[in-house]
């Protein structure tokens, strides 16, 4: 590698550029909060029609891959090192070095480590020793999936494409034949969430799909990503000067109770306000049992209002509102998001590198002694990546036995 390809990777793999960025958009984050009620979608909304801030967060995986490249060469170095090879470019690659005068007795000491657990290997002119396993496995997945996660963001920001569709019990997906054979919405204490829904699908080439929170589904290239509850009651609606009366089913974003949609009649002047009564029993929405309140405007001046069970009607002043029947409805956002099995790759990857970390770093912690006569010298380097006390002890004592009686020069 030249001088200045060095530097560069030197200056990308600085250790203070993500903290950099992630401190400036957190900073970004709590203004936007002061002024929008959805911080994160605006966020990411100006961060997406933004090239001077889509390329200030590219730097993060740019900063990951070249710290990886970084500790990668230098992990492969020291274990070439170890091994004796290349032993004259051992500077730098440990954490402890020491000089001693080159007449230090370095290759008596062989059965001393051994006898403390370590493995030796030796050469002419070198003796090196190591015990326990590296954690660098657990590094490198933690900055791959660093890498994958922030690249998975980049490429949502940059290229994710949404559609907003209601998923209706009775009628097909958006654009294929499958069909929506039922919703169930439950009460299900699980360890994350306290309520499960199932969307239950039956494909036009048969056999039967299920989608429900997380993770998410696919459907013709698209992830499936459940927003909002709703129902869609057969509205039948008549009034003194709508004698032909009207019928369709209302497509309701009404759930939970309390919260108001509203429906226009078409090529009339009427419009309906409803929303879904609350219950002291179980949920209605899942239960099925539900009661609808609406307000009938004429214009802008209310002329009737009312409340009806599904399956009921009411009536008054001329004017005749009837529920027959029901069907559940899930708001969906279709995406089209390149990022996902990024982010999802990440999340395995960050899973398997807690998983190699933890167990290695608290029984079998990785620690290091090379011993090398060169240049008139005996360089002598030490690493721990845990136990470094009892290490570092250890090698101090290899230092006196050496140099009986002398102090090393740092």
């Amino acid at each position: 590698m030249s001088r200045l390809a060095a530097r560069v990777l030197m200056a990308a793999a600085w250790r203070g550029v993500t903290p950099c960025v992630m401190g400036f958009f957190l900073l970004l984050y709590v203004g936007i909060a002061f002024g929008s009620n959805e911080p994160l979608t605006s966020l990411m909304a100006i961060t997406r029609g933004n090239f001077p801030l889509v390329a200030l967060l590219a730097l993060v995986p740019l900063n990951g891959a070249a710290r990886l490249a970084l500790e990668g060469a230098r992990f492969f170095r020291r274990r070439g090192a170890l091994a004796g090879n290349r032993i004259d470019e051992a500077g730098g690659l440990f954490d402890d070095e020491v000089t001693l005068p080159a007449a230090s007795p370095f290759e008596a000491e062989t059965e001393r480590l051994k006898s403390s657990g370590y493995t030796t290997c030796s050469g002419e002119n070198w003796l090196s020793a190591r015990r326990g396993v590296s954690i660098f496995p657990a590094r490198a997945l933690y900055l791959l999936a660093m890498v994958l996660l922030f690249c998975g963001i980049l490429a949502s920001l940059t290229g994710r494409v949404t559609h907003r569709q209601a998923l209706v019990e009775g009628e097909p997906l958006p654009k294929s034949r499958d069909l929506v054979q039922r919703v169930v919405f439950k009460e299900d204490p699980g360890f994350f969430l306290q309520r499960s829904l199932d969307i239950e699908v039956a494909g036009e080439a048969g056999g039967v799909r299920h989608f429900g929170l997380y993770p998410p589904g696919t459907h013709l290239g698209y992830y499936l990503y459940p927003r909002y509850l709703g129902v869609a009651p057969l509205l039948r609606f008549s009034a003194p000067d709508l004698p032909g009366g009207f019928e369709q089913y209302a497509v309701l974003s009404i759930y939970p109770p309390g919260k108001e949609d509203s429906l226009k009649v078409p090529n009339s002047p009427y419009r309906f306000i409803f929303q879904m009564a609350a219950g002291d029993g179980p949920d209605p929405y899942a239960t099925g049992q539900l009661t609808l309140q609406f307000r009938l405007l004429k214009g802008d001046t209310q002329v009737f209002a009312g409340s009806a069970p599904t399956g009921g009607e009411a009536a008054g002043s001329g004017y005749r509102v009837a529920l027959p029947e029901f069907r559940r409805v899930v708001i969906t956002d279709f995406v089209r998001d390149g990022g996902v099995p990024l982010i999802w790759s990440a999340g395995i990857l960050f899973l398997l590198s807690l998983c190699w970390f933890v167990p290695v770093r608290l029984a079998l912690p990785r620690q290091e002694m090379l011993f090398a006569r060169q240049d008139g010298a005996v360089l002598a380097c030490s690493r721990a990546e845990g136990g470094r006390r009892a290490h570092a002890g250890r090698f101090h004592e290899v230092l006196d036995q050496v140099q009986p009686g002398e102090e090393g020069r740092a």
